[in-house]
Order: structure tokens, then sequence, then C-alpha cells
């Protein structure tokens, strides 16, 4: 009798340190990913916080870029599946080009936006403006293929595009190379970095770069120079930021701020030193529709040559 007793306790000893080491997994594993067929599903595991990322091909041009994102209440929630908000793109979160071959500037074609979500019609619909050419996954450093579903603490998505002018029925070829490198961490940011290579000579009119999908959960947007706010309007109106100085952050609260997103651009190199901003043109605005965006290139023109390339850096910051 004595023995099964003893035995009894050890059993329930060791359930208890494996269902304690399990918890213990669980805490220091707080990112995953998923991939099958080609659609990445990454999730952040936290005691309060707990949300998916999924990239896959969306929009008019099959551009693979963020396409869901989704919140749980809770992580019981989260195993589940059950989730509290759940948003599909809609949308560009990369953004798309007034550009055309150097030869077509000032012929009187009409400016349309390509890349992104914009079709040949210059919105999402028509033929498609650009495609994926390339992607490559890499996690924790090495460099992954087919289906797979581990837990991780650095992913790195390489996307390459391959972009029409608005000129495209005239030249007949991909007037940009788009490079495009997500880096993701379990603190829920996403840091971008965009590199724009010309394939022929162009003229960069418009370019937004950075921007956001206002998911309907938030209701107040912020601008910032830094840390400082600089004005808040509401979510559902035209705004801009009221001074251009210092302003790198657009922040997207809800309602007591239990969530956000912050979306920064680095000001200190690349297009996002605001060098091609014309007079009176904000750096960061948003439009009632639902969009966030920042101006790279509005105003003053960005003409690049063949083989020149410029770029841009930036990050969504999820919480």
């Amino acid at each position: 009798m004595k023995r099964n007793l003893l035995t009894s306790a050890f059993l329930i000893l060791a359930i208890f340190a494996n269902c304690q080491k399990a918890e213990e997994k669980a805490t220091e594993t707080p990112m995953t990913v998923k991939n099958y067929e080609g659609h990445i599903t990454i999730g952040f595991i936290s005691s309060d916080k707990n949300m998916q990322i999924s990239f896959y091909p969306c929009g008019v041009n099959e551009l693979f870029a963020i396409a869901k994102v989704s919140y749980f209440a809770s992580r019981t929630d989260y195993n589940q599946g059950k989730t509290s908000n759940e948003f599909s793109s809609c949308t560009d979160w990369v953004g798309p080009y007034f550009v055309c071959s150097s030869s077509s500037v000032n012929t009187g074609i009409q400016q349309k936006f390509t890349g992104g979500w914009h079709g040949s019609n210059g919105d999402g619909t028509g033929t498609p403006t650009a495609g994926t050419s390339k992607t490559r996954f890499v996690i924790d450093g090495k460099e992954t293929g087919g289906n797979f579903e581990q837990n991780c603490n650095q992913i790195d998505l390489y996307v390459t595009n391959l972009i029409h002018g608005y000129d495209y029925s005239k030249t007949n070829v991909d007037l940009l190379k788009e490079s495009v490198h997500y880096l993701i961490t379990p603190n829920r940011k996403i840091e971008v970095e965009v590199k724009i290579e010309a394939l022929d000579d162009a003229v960069i009119q418009r370019y937004y770069g950075l921007q956001s999908q206002n998911f309907s959960l938030f209701n107040q947007v912020n601008y910032l120079a830094s840390q400082q706010i600089v004005n808040t309007e509401a979510i559902n109106t035209d705004s801009r930021c009221k001074t251009n100085e210092g302003v790198n952050t657009i922040l997207l609260n809800s309602s007591k701020n239990q969530h956000q997103l912050r979306v920064v651009l680095n000001t200190s190199e690349g297009l996002g030193a605001s060098n091609n901003i014309g007079n009176g043109i904000p750096k960061a605005f948003s439009s009632s529709y639902g969009k966030s965006y920042f101006n790279l290139i509005n105003g003053i023109d960005l003409p690049i040559i063949k083989g020149e390339e410029v770029f841009w850096k930036g990050s969504y910051i999820w919480d």
C-alpha cells in the first residue's frame, strides 16, 4: 500500500514537472511561424496581448505582403483560433508609384499609380501593373523552404517585385525592381527596408512608401516628432501633420489605448530624408477612407538612371 502511494506521488510530481516545463517553454517562445503553400502566419504570444499577422499574395497584382491581421482576447482563444477582431488587407502597406520611363515625361500620358494594389485603372482593378518574382524565408538565420511550423526569435522575409511604369502600354517593359525586406521580432515589430532599382532610365513623380490600413478598431491618429505628439485627429477625417519639423511617426490608437499601431519612418537616410517633398506638402497625412501615409516623393521629381538604386527604411510596431 505504501509503495503504491509513493508511486502515485511520484507520478503526480512528474506530471506537474512536465506541465511546468511546457508552460516555461511556451513563455520562452513568444513567436511562432507557419508556412503553408506560401501563406506565412506569424503568431505573437503573451499574457495579455495575442495576435497574428499573415503574409501572402494579395491585391490585383498578387504581391506577397501583409494580408491579414488577427487579434485574440486571450491565449486560450489564440490556441483555439477564436479571434476577437480580424482584418483582411484591402489595400497596400508598401505604397505604389507615379513612375514612367524618362522618354515618357511630359508626353501627356495620364499619370496612374502602379505597383502595390493598383491595377491598370489606377486603383485596385484592371490588369496587373506589378508582380512578385521571388520570395525567400529565413527563420532564425536559416533559409527555409516548403511547408513548416515552428517557434522562433526572428523572421526575415525577402520579397522581390517587378513594377511597371504608367507608360507600360508604350514601353512594354518592367521599369523598377522593388526589393522588400521584412524583419520580424517577438515584440510585434516589423522592420521594413525597401530598395528600388531602375531597370531603365525613369522618373518617380510620386511615392508614399510606408503607409497603413487604419482598422475600424482605431479611432484616433497622432502625428509625432520622435516621441512628442505634434497634433491629434479623428481617424475618419482627412488630416495631416501640422508641421514637418522632425515628424517621423504616425500613431493609431483605439479607445482607452487597448490597441495601437505605431508607423515609424527612418528620416535620417534614404528617401525618408524628405529631399523630394515640395513646399507646403506634409510629411505625413491620413485620409477619411481609412489610410495613413508618409510622403517620400511628392512635389520634387526623382530621376533615376538604369542600374541606380534608392531606398527607405521604417517599421510597424503593434500593441
